[in-house]
């Protein structure tokens, strides 16, 4: 019986898989993410590069004049995927509300599961065989994504990754693949729930745009180490301690800033993989040991969202299967 319950599993992912293929819409997907992110990391890699000719012109300049040299600008290879972390973030988000909708708008239009589905299936099935279907085609535009990012930032950026990058990189990109996941239960847990499913995809996509965009956009303009490059409390040239000290006098400000970030899970996401990949400075050389360590409330408030998701796509669906049991 298990082995048959895995089979409705596996039916229903295959089914999900091949409609978005079949359809042109995993290929259009796939080519859009690796243009998106082949330039992202060529453009980051050019200004790299000027960085240093700049650094190199000074230099010489330095040398002829006889002053005191600084530290050459480092180059973490790693840091050249933050504009491809951030096109996940937000285009990433958008294309897997738009699978979650196309899954169930297909469905109602197509009547095409009943067709492979003889026997009853439980809930539980539906949602496990759609969120592994979905996962398959997210992985797909990743790997993608992520094996054109390792050639450009070989070839352009002029580094090849060690074996600790590449390991850090599928880590960053895995996941992407739940948060774009994430995204996908939230399109069909809404599409599923609408009688007219375009409905759903609107509401969906203005969650979107206010837990990717606004709710973000605010709690960055709250904070004052964001409004002067490099931070406020170091333009000024305030140490520590004392930072602690005039932050201690904004308790309640900060815990309102933070709480504002804390329902957004796009910036949960951001926090980890930024840790990951080192584009903060202060997790390169980190064991992902100690980034997990330092990022568990990131990490648990994703599994929080997961669960919750997934449950309201499970509710969502039940409803839809016995419609369509009953019909």
């Amino acid at each position: 019986m298990t082995r048959q319950r895995h089979g409705h599993v596996l039916t229903l992912a295959g089914h999900e898989y091949r409609s978005a293929a079949r359809s042109g819409v995993l290929v259009l997907l796939v080519l859009s993410m690796v243009l998106v992110a082949a330039g992202s990391i060529t453009i980051a890699s050019y200004d790299f590069r000027a960085q240093v000719a700049d650094y190199n012109a000074y230099v010489q300049q330095a040398k002829a004049a006889g002053a005191t040299l600084t530290a050459a600008p480092q180059f973490f290879p790693l840091q050249l995927l933050r504009g491809v972390i951030e096109y996940i973030q937000i285009i990433g988000a958008v294309l897997a509300i738009g699978l979650g909708y196309l899954s169930v708008a297909r469905e109602r239009t197509g009547r095409t599961l009943p067709l492979i589905l003889t026997r009853p299936v439980r809930t539980r099935e539906l949602v496990l065989g759609r969120l592994l279907g979905a996962g398959a085609l997210i992985g797909t535009i990743l790997v993608a994504t992520a094996a054109i990012s390792i050639v450009v930032i070989g070839t352009v950026g002029g580094r090849w990754l060690s074996g600790a990058e590449l390991t850090k990189l599928a880590l960053a990109f895995a996941i992407g693949i739940v948060y774009m996941l994430l995204f996908y239960a939230l399109g069909t847990w809404l599409s599923a729930r609408s009688k007219v499913v375009a409905n759903g995809l609107v509401v969906a996509l203005v969650i979107w745009l206010s837990v990717v965009l606004i709710i973000p956009q605010i709690g960055d303009t709250m904070d004052p180490d964001n409004q002067v490059p490099g931070g406020l409390f170091a333009a000024l040239q305030v140490q520590k301690p004392d930072e602690k000290k005039v932050l201690a006098h904004f308790a309640t400000y900060e815990r309102v800033r933070n709480g504002l970030e804390e329902t957004s899970l796009t910036k949960h996401y951001e926090r980890l993989t930024f840790a990951i990949t080192g584009v903060k400075d202060k997790y390169n050389g980190a064991s992902l040991g100690s980034i997990a360590h330092a990022k568990r409330a990131d990490i648990e408030s994703i599994v929080l969202y997961m669960a919750l998701l997934s449950g309201l796509m499970w509710f969502a669906l039940r409803r839809e299967n016995s419609t369509r049991t009953e019909t």
